[in-house]
């Protein structure tokens, strides 16, 4: 077998070219983002169900306000982490134009998860925070700390160095990084539309959590791939400089 095509990392992307090259490596390797981000979103998705007696999309009417946001600031950072470091890894062998096998990958991404979890759960604490304050904030941290995933999971310098490095890679591109968290920002929303359409609210039938686990995990792999290649597009921004 001939090896894996390569895409080209050590390039600047704009917000289309960044969406373009997701796109094209989802139609390269359709299977491996997929299985990596439904190796963890499942087994999430079938907890909370397991938790609070409603789908993925759905909402627990008894659900106190500490148990939802305990679960959303969870999913949202060791989840979502866990799913970044695994496709910016996988995009890293790619890279390298090598095949990449889903158990190296796979191992790749667990091995940094304490490092890569910690970062993004003072990330996400400090945005909420910033959000809680004033919203300008929030939105200036959500910016500055966008690739704090990927740079734990890549750099492996530890916690503060990958807060400090995504505050330094996203200096200068804070309008090209929120142009992109807006036009996924608008795809993701669509999708959740019509999740929320085809799940129908709490229903816990069969049906209904499998396509809200299936949704949950394109939306989430979707959203992992696009940050890894803006990763390594804001690095080769600053190698230019």
């Amino acid at each position: 077998m001939g090896s894996a095509p390569a895409i080209d990392l050590d390039q600047t992307r704009s917000v289309g070219q960044i969406l373009r090259s997701t796109l094209r490596l989802y139609g390269e390797y359709p299977w491996l983002f997929w299985t990596l981000a439904l190796a963890v979103m499942a087994p999430w998705d079938l907890a909370k169900l397991a938790i609070t007696g409603v789908g993925p999309f759905g909402h627990a009417h008894h659900e106190g306000f500490l148990e939802r946001e305990s679960l959303g600031l969870l999913g949202a950072t060791l989840i979502l982490a866990l799913i970044s470091a695994l496709h910016v890894h996988a995009v890293v062998v790619i890279g390298e134009g090598r095949r990449p096998r889903l158990g190296s990958v796979a191992w790749s991404g667990v091995r940094v998860l304490p490092v890569v979890g910690a970062a993004a759960v003072i990330a996400d604490a400090g945005t909420e925070l910033g959000f809680l304050a004033l919203v300008i904030p929030g939105i200036v941290l959500w910016i500055r700390w966008i690739v704090v995933a990927q740079s734990a999971a890549i750099e492996q310098a530890g916690v503060r160095p990958a807060l400090h490095r995504s505050w330094q890679l996203t200096r200068g591109h804070e309008w090209h990084v929120l142009g992109l968290i807006l036009v996924v920002g608008v795809l993701v929303g669509a999708v959740g539309v019509g999740a929320l359409l085809l799940t129908n609210g709490s229903r816990t039938s069969a049906g209904a959590v499998a396509v809200g686990i299936a949704i949950n995990t394109l939306v989430a792999s979707f959203s992992a791939l696009t940050t890894a290649l803006l990763y390594f597009d804001l690095r080769a921004r600053q190698e230019e400089t």
